[in-house]
């Protein structure tokens, strides 16, 4: 457990040390220059650095804050798939009206399609192979149409619709109970419209740029005004300051992306897995999964 902890905390700081390392190496230089050298130049009034500070902060504040908005969009959109894939299920359960065994037959296609359209979507979010997990719960049929699409999870999602609206045209599903499914299907695609709406919209680059150039010219003068009055002692307090900033726009830059594949990432694939569990139980399927267990502390 230790190692793992050593670890993870490595590479937590992996992204970060070699610009707190030059910020370091050269607060050194400063102090050397500064007592050694007496190049009492490099002295800079400590007023400017806190105004200068205070103003970083704010900035990091609101980068982070914007980062963590889109990172909590994008788990609130799949807390909503989570719920809407069980509330189609059982929507198909109460309303379809036919034989027994014919009913198992077709809400437990519904369940399988449904899966399929999670773990999909969930592949696509991060440009994986699309259907790794999704093939497992389609027909020879389905899966050479969903294959010949350009969007395959909003195909998976246009299958479901048609053997709705097939059952329907039937007279297995009553108009208004029909009305009612339609409404469940349509909050699922406007889940997966969010989601890829996020995927594909950049965080600003020239905001990310100049929070960045704002802690590297703070970095810059801190020492500079901390060497008159704390002497070597700058040294120290700069790479603990820098550190921090730098780690924190770190943290932002990770969380802006909620889909990449990460450590960070929202859990798609396991929560995929646990809504296959939920809809499979839901239809009594003979075969349930066993649910996607940690990796190193990591859910993914």
């Amino acid at each position: 457990m230790y190692v793992k902890q050593v670890f993870s905390i490595w590479r937590l700081l992996k992204g970060i040390w070699a610009g707190v390392v030059a910020v370091t190496g050269y607060a050194t230089l400063v102090f050397y220059l500064f007592s050694y050298q007496n190049w009492h130049f490099l002295s800079f009034p400590i007023s400017i650095i806190t105004i200068l500070g205070t103003a970083l902060s704010l900035l990091l504040g609101f980068r982070t804050n914007s980062a963590y908005d889109r990172w909590w969009e994008a788990r609130k959109c799949w807390g909503e798939i989570v719920n809407d894939s069980r509330t189609l299920v059982r929507q198909a359960k109460a309303f379809i009206e036919a034989p027994e065994n014919e009913k198992k037959e077709l809400v437990s296609g519904i369940a399988h399609l449904q899966i399929a359209w999670c773990y999909a979507l969930a592949n696509s979010l991060r440009r994986t192979q699309v259907l790794v997990y999704a093939d497992l719960h389609l027909t020879a049929e389905q899966h050479a149409y969903v294959s010949a699409q350009d969007n395959i999870p909003n195909a998976i999602l246009n299958l479901i619709q048609f053997k709705m609206a097939e059952l329907h045209d039937a007279g297995k599903i009553k108009t208004l109970l029909y009305q009612n499914i339609d409404e469940t299907l349509r909050r699922l695609c406007d889940a997966m419209g969010k989601c890829e709406r996020i995927k594909n919209t950049v965080f600003p680059t020239q905001y990310s740029f100049f929070v960045l150039l704002v802690i590297f010219i703070f970095t810059l003068i801190l020492p500079m005004g901390l060497v008159e009055s704390i002497g070597r002692i700058a040294i120290p307090v700069t790479f603990t300051i820098s550190f921090l900033f730098f780690y924190v726009e770190w943290i932002a830059y990770i969380m802006q992306n909620p889909f990449e594949n990460g450590p960070n990432d929202i859990p798609m694939t396991s929560m995929s897995r646990n809504i296959e569990i939920n809809l499979l139980q839901l239809v009594e399927a003979d075969k349930i999964p066993e649910k996607i267990l940690p990796k190193n502390g990591v859910v993914m």
